[in-house]
């Protein structure tokens, strides 16, 4: 078929140091089944030879457009920035350290085409290495992630969920008439340079306002390398309170909202814990177990397994719990 006949994708492609990942990304787009794709990529000040590989595919494919910032802006100006400059029907995310396996885009733009009405499409996707190797093959089946098929998410059920029920932009492909609906990416932190749920939040306002589809298929590689390995649950705890205390005022009548609201709180105590046994900080974690404890999350039967197992990491010594964060990834 004519790539005129086909809807125009727009995937977008914030960067920031990618050089040893930028170029594979790249070409994992180039190689699209789906061939009817415009890439536009901003590079946000970087300081290594990230700009310079981009400008070596701008050469070979017209369909690549690229932006350069004179300071370094963080991701949600960038997203913003991608979405507004952009020409699509449709809408593909992607980090400059992440990869769409080949079929990514037709497999998704196949789903749009059966339901009309769907607002997004997302997939199973693997956890790779910074070589590309698959540390977590099949995300969805690993965490045993509940899964939604033309139909939208209620509210509640998205913030009740043990584990994110949409992980991360690059799984997901949205119609541009749905990200005018709800809003760009945004921060609640405009003092940060990356906003840490900022993803989460876009696909919570998406999905729940908007029947979506998910894609059995792994289609995209989520990547674990030395410089996005450093999760700060403190922050990310600072950053989710700001969502939830916004969410709370929009739902403030809604008990079992405010109720999946107060379980999502208990979770991020819950990963605060575990970010302070792994950073031998054993005091901290006591203090948070107790706010745990006071929070009543403790006595969720929906969370038996993952207490059992936090009781015993708080009597372990930090040498076991160091060990144990290595095991998540197979990585040291």
């Amino acid at each position: 078929m004519n790539n005129s006949t086909l809807p125009l994708v727009s995937v977008i492609v914030p960067v920031y140091n990618h050089e040893k990942f930028i170029g594979e990304t790249i070409k994992g787009v180039i190689s699209q089944t789906f061939q009817n794709w415009e890439l536009l990529i901003v590079d946000d000040c970087s300081t290594d030879k990230s700009w310079e590989i981009i400008q070596e595919y701008i050469k070979k494919d017209s369909r690549i457009k690229a932006f350069r910032n004179e300071t370094n802006r963080g991701l949600i100006p960038n997203w913003k920035f991608l979405i507004e400059n952009s020409s699509g029907d449709y809408l593909a995310f992607l980090e400059g350290d992440d990869l769409f396996y080949h079929d990514n885009l037709e497999k998704k733009i196949n789903v749009f085409k059966r339901f009309s009405d769907l607002g997004m499409v997302y997939c199973n996707f693997n956890v790779i290495d910074k070589d590309g190797s698959v540390l977590i093959g099949d995300y969805r089946s690993f965490q045993k992630i509940k899964v939604f098929r033309n139909q939208p998410i209620s509210p509640s059920a998205y913030l009740s969920s043990k584990y994110h029920l949409i992980n991360s932009y690059g799984q997901i492909m949205v119609k541009r008439s749905v990200v005018e609906m709800v809003g760009y990416p945004r921060t609640l932190d405009p003092s940060a340079k990356v906003f840490l749920p900022s993803d989460w939040d876009f696909n919570f306002r998406i999905s729940t306002k908007n029947n979506i589809y998910y894609v059995e298929d792994v289609l995209f590689g989520y990547r674990r390398h030395a410089n996005n390995n450093s999760y700060d649950a403190v922050k990310a705890y600072a950053h989710i309170s700001l969502l939830l205390n916004e969410y709370e005022k929009v739902f403030s009548d809604n008990h079992a909202i405010l109720k999946a609201i107060r379980y999502k709180r208990g979770r991020y105590i819950y990963t605060k814990i575990i970010y302070f046994l792994e950073t031998k900080n054993k005091p901290m974690a006591w203090r948070e177990f107790f706010a745990y404890v006071n929070s009543l999350q403790i006595l969720s039967v929906v969370d038996i397994d993952l207490n059992i197992k936090l009781l015993i990491r708080m009597f372990l010594p930090d040498s076991l719990n160091l060990y144990i964060k290595t095991l998540y990834y197979h990585q040291d």
